[in-house]
């Protein structure tokens, strides 16, 4: 019964309040000290991993997992804080879909890139194409910041579909090899 309880105790918290140290205040924010976070979710796997201690609930160690995971990855925590911050799901694709329909260029934008990614035949072009990836999300999720700081809720989601994109050549990116044909998830 106390398992019960408590399964349903962490359920109920959010996945900043899952990290007390790193999150005091125990409100969601965009901003996160990673260093702070990963030594945080280790020293509680040590507390509450099977492997570690017998007595643990594998449940509470798999959902630390998830919180961890989606607090250290921007596109994660971006889509966490508008789901329940907003009421918006952009982990649903017509949702996801409406919003970037605003923007009818970014496609063409990421799929030009996309393009030029399957042409390239060298791993120094990659790498040039991965740089100027990892400054526009950089930027991105810099500009989701200051939308998050002002609840500008449209401007977040329109940023998080964005970032969804680039995320995605981003993995593009890291599987590229010559000729190799690339699937761009979106």
């Amino acid at each position: 019964m106390l398992r019960i309880v408590c399964k349903r105790l962490y359920s109920s918290r959010s996945v900043f309040q899952q990290f007390p140290r790193t999150f005091r205040s125990r409100i969601w924010s965009w901003n996160v000290d990673l260093r702070g976070l990963r030594k945080e979710y280790r020293d509680l796997q040590a507390l509450e991993h099977p492997d570690m201690n017998a007595n643990s609930d594998s449940s509470r160690s798999s959902e630390l997992n998830h919180a961890y995971q989606t607090l250290k990855q921007p596109l994660l925590r971006a889509q966490y804080i508008l789901e329940t911050q907003a009421g918006l799901d952009l982990r649903n694709e017509q949702t996801s879909r409406e919003i970037a329909q605003q923007d009818p260029e970014l496609l063409m934008r990421v799929l030009d890139v996309h393009e030029q990614l399957e042409s390239l035949s060298s791993e120094q072009d990659v790498k040039v194409i991965a740089r100027e990836n990892r400054e526009r999300m950089n930027v991105i999720e810099q500009t989701l910041g200051e939308a998050f700081a002002q609840h500008d809720w449209d401007r977040a989601a329109q940023l998080t579909v964005e970032l969804r994109y680039w995320t995605s050549l981003d993995r593009a990116v890291k599987e590229w090899e010559p000729g190799k044909r690339l699937e761009l998830n979106h």
